[in-house]
């Protein structure tokens, strides 16, 4: 085995303790100590020879102002600072670039501003972070990064205001206009803008903080509004709308040629909300149900119900009924609905079916036959009058008693007085006659004068054979060729209409039969008897008054002449009640006709 000595196994010291390493350690100790004494004592000779001015080696915005005081640095700077005021600022405002120069901003160098920064420079209060401070202006110079900005927050307040005015603007809806010569046009949408001024602002004062930013641009920040009618909205239903009005619509299913035109197709045509929420062009039906109504009237063809033929000894054959043709409107305005929306989805429709309806007569050929032999008069009533130029020379009579003779009344059928008759005009041989206008008789006052006799006559027929009366007014005086309180006066003017009325409550049709002569007017009511009866009460009369003559000296006419104005009439109140039984005696209308008749004196 072998023994290695201990002086080789045990590690040697770089520095072994010793009086030569002892004094190494001291020396490098003391020269360390004079040497940062010699930095404490720049740092204090910098401090102490800096005292009123900026520390050495100081910059703002790259311009040297260090060793300068207060008064020089603000100089210096203002000589050297490159101009702030100058260049313009491009705005982007939704893709619309507007400049705004800086010269307008009312921005500028806040010099002293930057000087207290740049004196500020290791004069923080703190001895050693000083020290170390002044020491590296003496090492390296130090630089401010920028220099301190004004600004004139009005100025940019105005000119940011000024961009919102420039640009804001409320979103406007598409819209749809017709033109004569060109049809329906869109007029497109505008979406609404609205400048976030305060998003403006603030992005102007970060940006205006940097001198030099001249050139830069800048995004406006903006809020967008949609319009609740698009632009695509407008020109489909402009589009929709003259696909509609391009030509006429033929209307078919009858003879006669029917078409609804441009102008008459541009009345049905809406703008408006659709029923899956959209907006633009439909079809009002009730539009088209109006446009159709006069093509009903001039579609529709009336039944004629069947009459019967007279002979010497009463009814001895019938004329056959006749359906007529009615429009089916419901069904029509679906027909024209279903071509339009056609239309509007760009296929050229050219024309809708009417729906044509038959309309069945009240009173048929079989059912005329079946009671012909049967029917027989069920009453009678003769006017007697003057024939005279206050009927027009029987004329206002005849002529209305000829419309109605023959005229069937369907069982349940209302009769009215003016339109059972024909037209009242010069042109069928009306003429003007006297008239009771304000109490007084008025010769020639009014068109067909003296048509009450036939009212009059007709009323007492049907009243006599007991059928259900509706309408009827006395005269304003009592005229005596009348039957006392049973007169039925008739009136029609253009805002006023006084009329004669009954209804056919038996189960089965009548007639009415007229005969006229120079001077008299009848009335003949046929039917089926049913056994009902009619009674009358005699005329209950009241509050009289007695007329008296009176005498009026007219110089225009000649001496020793005369001429009756009116006539005396008295006046009174009268009350008359009517019974109608069945064939059992019940009881089927009872009637009672008050009439009140006015005092008229004589002229």
């Amino acid at each position: 085995m072998t023994t290695i000595p201990t002086a080789l196994t045990r590690p040697r010291l770089l520095f072994a303790p010793g009086p030569m390493r002892r004094g190494f350690l001291l020396g490098f100790f003391a020269t360390l100590l004079v040497g940062l004494m010699m930095v404490v004592g720049a740092s204090i000779g910098v401090a102490l020879s800096h005292a009123d001015r900026v520390m050495p080696g100081v910059s703002v915005a790259g311009v040297q102002i260090g060793g300068l005081d207060r008064t020089q640095a603000i100089g210096k700077l203002q000589a050297e600072l490159p101009a702030i005021s100058e260049g313009a600022l491009a705005l982007d405002v939704d893709g619309t670039v507007v400049d705004m120069p800086y010269s307008e901003l009312g921005i500028g160098y806040d010099l002293e501003a930057s000087v207290d920064a740049a004196m500020g420079v290791a004069r923080s209060g703190n001895f050693l972070a000083d020290g170390v401070a002044r020491l590296r202006t003496i090492v390296g110079p130090s630089a401010l990064a920028k220099a301190a900005v004004v600004r004139d927050q009005a100025a940019i307040d105005a000119l940011v205001n000024d961009i919102a005015v420039q640009f804001d603007r409320d979103a406007q809806d598409g819209t749809v206009n017709r033109h004569s010569e060109v049809g329906y046009q869109a007029t497109r949408a505008i979406i609404g803008l609205t400048v976030d001024q305060n998003a403006l602002t603030q992005a102007l004062a970060d940006l205006l903080a940097v001198p030099g930013a001249s050139g830069a641009a800048l995004d406006v920040t903006v809020q967008l509004t949609e319009p609740e009618i698009s632009s695509r909205e407008a020109i489909a239903a402009a589009l929709a709308a003259n696909w509609v009005t391009d030509a006429p619509l033929a209307l078919t299913g009858v003879r006669k040629e029917l078409s609804l035109n441009e102008a008459a197709l541009n009345g049905v045509i809406r703008f408006g909300t659709l029923d899956d929420g959209s907006w633009g062009m439909k079809v009002s039906r009730d539009a088209v149900r109006n446009l159709l109504r006069p093509v009903a009237a001039s579609v529709a063809v009336a039944p004629r119900d069947a009459t019967f033929i007279y002979g010497s000894g009463g009814i001895v054959g019938v004329i056959a009924a006749e359906p007529g043709r009615t429009l089916q409107l419901k069904a029509t305005v679906t027909n024209v609905m279903a071509a339009l929306e056609l239309r509007a989805g760009g296929s050229m429709k050219p024309a809708a079916a009417l729906a044509i309806g038959v309309a069945k007569p009240e009173v048929t050929t079989a059912e005329a036959k079946r009671i012909a032999p049967v029917m027989r008069p069920l009453a009678s009533w003769t006017t007697y009058y003057v024939a005279s130029e206050g009927n027009f020379w029987n004329a206002n009579i005849h002529i209305p008693a000829w419309d109605l003779d023959g005229k069937v009344i369907a069982p349940g059928e209302w009769f009215e007085f003016w339109q059972g008759i024909g037209p009242v005009t010069l042109e069928r041989g009306y003429g003007y006659g006297g008239a009771i206008i304000g109490g007084r008789s008025v010769p020639n006052g009014a068109l067909a004068g003296g048509i009450c006799s036939t009212s009059t006559t007709l009323f007492n027929a049907a009243m006599r054979a007991g059928l259900q009366i509706g309408e009827r007014t006395n005269h304003s005086y009592y005229i005596e060729r009348y039957p006392m309180g049973l007169d039925a006066t008739v009136l029609q003017t253009d805002t006023w209409e006084t009329d004669m009325t009954f209804r056919n409550d038996m189960e089965h049709p009548i007639v009415i039969r007229s005969y006229t002569g120079n001077g008299w007017v009848r009335f003949d009511i046929w039917g089926v008897p049913d056994g009902r009866t009619v009674s009358l009460s005699a005329p209950i009369t009241s509050n009289h008054g007695t007329a008296i003559e009176t005498t009026v000296v007219n110089p225009d006419l000649a001496p020793g002449t005369s001429k009756r104005v009116e006539y005396m009439h008295n006046g009174f109140d009268a009350v008359v009640t009517r019974w109608v039984r069945d064939a059992d005696g019940n009881l089927i209308h009872e009637n009672t006709w008050y009439s009140h008749y006015r005092t008229v004196n004589g002229i």
